[in-house]
């Protein structure tokens, strides 16, 4: 039976921020809280489709890529 779950790489360093800004919250994990987002903007997205285009993607500078 194929697994319901998946895995998504996001840089470290974030996962990292993730993980103190969750601090005292409830949340049990970074990856619980981050699911929780995706839902949430999933939601707001199909809602209205015209929200993913709402904020634009701006990768980062060469020299912070590497850091995260």
């Amino acid at each position: 039976m194929p697994s319901k779950y998946t895995t998504i790489s996001i840089p470290k360093a974030l996962y990292s921020k993730v993980d103190a800004l969750i601090e005292g919250t409830g949340f049990r994990s970074p990856t619980e809280y981050i699911v929780y987002l995706v839902r949430q903007a999933v939601v707001a997205i199909e809602a209205d489709r015209r929200l993913i285009y709402s904020i634009p993607y701006v990768g980062l500078p060469p020299d912070e890529e590497e850091e995260e």
